[in-house]
């Protein structure tokens, strides 16, 4: 399961994050903002129009490309 998967409203771990996936600068990016394996991630609101994922990190709300979201491999509680 991706991050792009993820209903609105549910959460789940961080599993990993496939790098090939990613340019480096995002790979940074998201390392710089907590996205590790073991972090909880919660799907705020999915935007297909805006081609954007909001989803809260801890207590930070961040906003992802859905193309960025695919990369991010998750597993449920």
């Amino acid at each position: 399961m991706t991050l792009l998967d993820l209903h609105e409203g549910d959460s789940a771990v961080i599993q990993s994050i496939n790098m090939d996936q990613l340019p480096k600068q995002m790979l940074t990016e998201l390392l710089e903002l907590g996205f590790f394996p073991g972090a909880e991630i919660r799907l705020k609101t999915k935007s297909k129009y805006l081609g954007k994922l909001i989803c809260s990190l801890g207590e930070t709300t961040i906003g992802l490309r859905m193309k960025d979201g695919e990369a991010i491999l998750l597993k449920t509680k």
